[in-house]
């Protein structure tokens, strides 16, 4: 079974990041799906955080079932 999936996954993170790269979508595990919406952004947060991306992004956007639900700029 996949750890994360567009179809399974109850958030999608949008990474917006600075001019002249890439943007990126994560998804939340699979086996979150039980706890609120605020944990699961907590911990995507955290492991964002420890990535190469984070130093490029501008903004971040969280979406449940394709509504955006929290967005957080980055200076």
């Amino acid at each position: 079974m996949a750890v994360f999936t567009p179809e399974s996954s109850k958030i999608k993170m949008v990474i917006l990041t600075k001019k002249d790269e890439s943007n990126a979508v994560w998804y939340s595990p699979i086996k979150q799906n039980k706890r609120s919406n605020e944990s699961i952004i907590r911990s995507m947060l955290r492991r964002f955080e420890k990535h190469r991306l984070a130093k490029i992004t501008n903004v971040v956007q969280f979406y449940e079932n394709g509504n955006l639900i929290v967005t957080k700029k980055l200076l």
